[in-house]
């Protein structure tokens, strides 16, 4: 009787509390879908936007009495009454807008725009507007305040991103969820496309546990395309180098059975032979010439493909989508620098390169309201089959004109030990995430993340590498998150809580330098992580504060080295810090001229830093005891007349040796930029036939930066990363609105010499045009 009577109860509650979802669709007077209309729900804050077909969908709505508001440019806004008491659907029409453009204003918030309003420090950068030029990931990615990517040479060469005071592989990257690191050098942040992407999220701080992985403090998340529409979307760019960048996107979706079929693919090219200044070596006197005299690189070739294919079921009861997919990637890139010396060599690599190969295998399955309204399953399956190859024999020495010397060093390769060194890496990633809306003010999520790789490989000159690889060596992470989410005030007022259960397991082979010896490394670690994000919204202010004890373990490229220029470590401590962010949004009204700013406050406190130490051909990785990170970022943005955008976004960060005992106390990091920002324009002329006519400058200055830590030399000896300021112009012209586009691209306009890293100078003016044909059904 007593079960009874709690069952009773427990449905009567349940079903006060139920949700439901209002689908709905916005035609024209000509019964025609109108794509991109903001629908709002009132007297809630929910809204969305139509997709291409008109079609929108609005969750987590409790029993009651709408409006429902429907804005659109062009169109006379619409409100249509509805009473919900179960899953309900909509069909809005709306009529063309006789009024001047000028009074015309959209209330409603896309989902970027929500997004930007939770909990977490997160910017989002909506992609469309870049889609026609030939900027990639990375690029996209520098012009937000608190980011900065710092790149070798041209493209393909080594990058590094930061994010408020912390880089590298603190910042964990994802491709829809999926870590992308484990995808290789083939696709990374500068190679991939932006015409795949949808969106980009960037995570200050505190990381939701959806994103699980021991990620220490922030992440960016690429989002791609998952409309169910048909679509081809293809691009191609040329640049000066010799540069080719090709990309063709397309997905046929069928309605009626939900059979869906996609496939993303680019390729990319540049023979990077741009000019640089070298102080050549006098042969006779063995000194370097103090002038520098300009050459041409000849060795620095970068190639990389990519093709993704998925197909699978979407818009069904069992599954919003379930797909399967193949994807193979390939990377070769020639070495004309050691990538980690600390200058310009005298003699340039002539023949070193390294290759990838990447199999890879991918399940991805998402459901709302699974066997129930309000639980919500996202969940992904991936598996990794990689080769690396990376080749360092040659006896010859070259001059930078591209001459050689044959036989000048028979024993040893161009960088160090002749090494061809072969590495097999196998990775299962999973993630299972599952969220259940209680009421409109509740909700509660739980996650699990695993990561396990294996590594084993052979060198048929180096026997360190051989003995190190002879036997597999392993990583497994599991993270094991859960968060609870509370909104009061009608939303107003938004807090989540979390926390994270972090396991870590190595197992490793240790060589001795003549890989004559050899023994086993095995190290087993645990951590609870944790953390709150709380936001409060007024009607033009909101206010947001976190914080999270954050856990990062060692990659396996930081612990096991490249087999070249990175020796191994296999004993470095994993990091944790203490990540406060403290924020504050500003915006004026949505209308035709609009101001919004940002300002972001951040404190990260973080034991065990894992810095990278160059030392030419034996750089490797070490621990500091302590480092604290304290800085600021702005963003300002203001639009006027819907036509002319300016954006400034600038950067201050004080990172610091921490360690009382260490003899750098109190000093600056070494090597790491600490005063950077842009300023982005742009202008949008809307031309008869249904073209426009877009102008965008970006420029971007860097501070200058020491090499090394500042108390240990005096000034004038010390080596200096020098300020940079930089200047690029993108001119885009579409026509019938936007299915045919070109763009032309011209990067550093005043020819600035540029380094981001000590003497490795990055291209100089170049060039490059884009065109690009999207059409959707």
């Amino acid at each position: 009787m007593k079960l009874i009577l709690f069952i009773s109860i427990l449905f009567t509650v349940t079903a006060s509390y139920a949700q439901f979802s209002l689908e709905g669709k916005v035609l024209d007077s000509s019964k025609k879908p109108v794509p991109f209309a903001t629908v709002q729900v009132k007297p809630t804050e929910k809204a969305t936007r139509t997709d291409t077909n008109g079609n929108f969908v609005i969750d987590q709505l409790a029993k009651g009495n709408y409006q429902v508001t429907v804005h659109c440019l062009g169109y006379k806004e619409k409100t249509v009454s509805v009473s919900i008491s179960k899953n309900t659907s909509l069909q809005i029409s709306v009529e063309l807008s006789t009024t001047e453009l000028e009074q015309v204003t959209i209330l409603g918030k896309s989902e970027a725009t929500l997004l930007r309003e939770a909990a977490y420090a997160v910017e989002v950068v909506e992609t469309e507007g870049f889609k026609n030029s030939t900027v990639d990931a990375s690029q996209l990615l520098g012009r937000i305040s608190g980011v900065n990517i710092r790149q070798d040479g041209g493209l393909g060469s080594n990058f590094s991103l930061s994010l408020n005071g912390l880089s590298g592989n603190r910042i964990r990257t994802f491709i829809n969820g999926i870590p992308m690191d484990y995808f290789g050098t083939s696709l990374t942040l500068n190679n991939f496309p932006v015409n795949q992407i949808e969106g980009i999220e960037v995570y200050k701080g505190a990381v939701p546990i959806h994103l699980s992985s021991d990620a220490l403090g922030g992440a960016v998340n690429i989002v791609t395309s998952t409309k169910p529409i048909d679509y081809v979307d293809a691009s191609y760019s040329y640049g000066n180098f010799n540069t080719h960048r090709a990309s063709l996107n397309a997905q046929v979706h069928d309605n009626k059975t939900g059979f869906t079929a996609r496939v993303k693919s680019f390729l990319n090219h540049s023979d990077n032979d741009y000019k640089i200044d070298v102080h050549l070596l006098d042969f006779e006197s063995g000194k370097l010439a103090d002038e520098p005299t300009e050459v041409r690189r000849f060795h620095d070739a970068y190639n990389s493909k990519m093709v993704w294919a998925e197909a699978g079921l979407m818009g069904k009861k069992f599954a919003d989508e379930l797909m399967f997919g193949v994807l193979y990637s390939e990377n070769y890139k020639e070495i004309q620098q050691n990538p980690f010396a600390t200058g310009t060599p005298a003699f340039p690599v002539g023949e070193a390169f390294r290759q990838e190969d990447k199999l890879i295998y991918n399940f991805t399955y998402h459901k709302k309201d699974l066997f129930t309204k309000g639980l919500n399953i996202n969940s992904y399956f991936v598996y990794v089959d990689s080769e690396e190859n990376s080749v360092d024999i040659s006896p010859n020495r070259y001059d930078w004109f591209g001459d050689y010397e044959a036989d000048a060093h028979p024993t040893t390769g161009e960088m160090g030990r002749k090494s061809d060194f072969t590495l097999n890496q196998k990775n299962l990633l999973g993630n299972v995430n599952g969220e259940y809306v209680l009421t409109n003010n509740h909700s509660v999520a739980v996650n699990y993340s695993l990561n396990k790789l294996t590594l084993q490989g052979e060198d048929k000159y180096q026997p360190q590498n051989n003995t190190q690889f002879s036997n597999p060596n392993d990583v497994l992470k599991q993270v094991v998150g859960a968060s609870y989410t509370y909104s009061a005030f009608k939303d107003k007022l938004s807090t989540i809580v979390f926390g994270k259960k972090y396991f870590y397991k190595l197992f490793a082979v240790q060589s001795n330098y003549q890989g004559t010896e050899s023994s086993d490394f095995n190290y087993d670690n645990d951590a609870l992580g944790y953390g709150l994000a709380t936001t409060y919204k007024l009607r033009t202010i909101q206010f947001k504060a976190s914080y999270e004890k954050a856990y990062r373990f060692p990659e396996s490229y930081e612990l096991f080295g490249d087999g070249l220029n990175v020796i191994p470590n296999q004993e470095l401590l994993p990091e944790e810090s203490d990540n406060l962010n403290l924020g504050l949004r500003w915006s004026t009204p949505p209308s035709r001229n609009r101001i919004q700013t940002e300002l972001n406050g951040f404190i990260r406190n973080t034991k065990n830093y894992i810095r990278f130490e160059p030392r030419m051909n034996r750089s490797f990785y070490v621990n500091d005891p302590k480092v604290l990170a304290q800085g600021i970022d702005l963003t300002v943005n203001y639009l006027f007349n819907n036509v002319f955008n300016l954006s400034l976004a600038g950067t201050y960060l004080n990172l610091r040796n921490n360690d009382p005992e260490s003899a750098v106390y109190k000093d600056r990091l070494p090597n790491e930029p600490y005063l950077f920002g842009n300023l982005t324009m742009s202008y949008k002329q809307v031309l008869p036939n249904r073209q426009t006519l877009t102008f965008t400058t970006i420029s971007r200055y860097v501070h200058d930066f020491y090499l090394i830590w500042p108390s240990l030399a005096a000034s004038e000896s010390k080596s200096v990363i020098p300020n940079q300021l930089t200047h690029n112009i993108d001119i885009t012209y579409t026509l019938k609105e936007g299915r045919y586009n070109v763009s032309l691209l011209c990067t550093n306009i005043f020819d600035a010499k540029v380094y981001d890293n000590l003497n490795q100078q990055k291209p100089g003016r170049a060039f490059s045009i884009k065109a690009r044909y999207f059409i959707q059904n």
